[in-house]
């Protein structure tokens, strides 16, 4: 469920479309999830958003299991941020986006046990600092593996 390969260090995007495509594409070539995993983000991002107000801000885009083959989690740190919308928050509340933590999850109680370990992880002192500051892949997983026991 977590693995180098889904990595992404210092990741270069224009938009939280083009971020859910990559990504989408590169979890298809590997057969984890379906076609139209990444509409399902969009979709699914535009009803409740994922942007999280904290240091660096952070996203955890996800959507149902229904197209999903394969658990993984992905991981990426930008080169710059992408607006996301405020979880919870009006459609004027955004939040710069640096760290994203992408879900994709077959089984939905254990996708809600994972958002929450996430969300716990997301909360310590470090987790998300260590994600940022990383300028190589083994870093991030070494600061994942750290923080986040699944």
């Amino acid at each position: 469920m977590i693995s180098q390969d889904f990595m992404y260090c210092q990741y270069t995007v224009d938009d939280k479309e083009e971020l859910f495509d990559r990504l989408s594409d590169d979890l298809m070539k590997q057969g984890i999830v379906k076609d139209g995993f990444s509409q399902a983000l969009k979709d699914r991002e535009e009803e409740f958003p994922t942007g999280l107000p904290v240091k660096h801000g952070v996203a955890i885009p996800h959507t149902d299991g229904a197209l999903v083959n394969n658990d993984q989690l992905i991981f990426a740190t930008l080169t710059k941020p992408i607006v996301f919308n405020e979880m919870g928050g009006d459609d004027e509340d955004t939040i710069d986006v640096s760290v994203i933590v992408m879900l994709a999850i077959k089984d939905g109680p254990k996708h809600l046990d994972v958002l929450q370990k996430l969300i716990e992880s997301i909360q310590k002192e470090g987790f998300i600092n260590g994600l940022a500051a990383a300028k190589k892949v083994d870093e991030m997983m070494g600061i994942v593996n750290g923080y986040l026991s699944l």
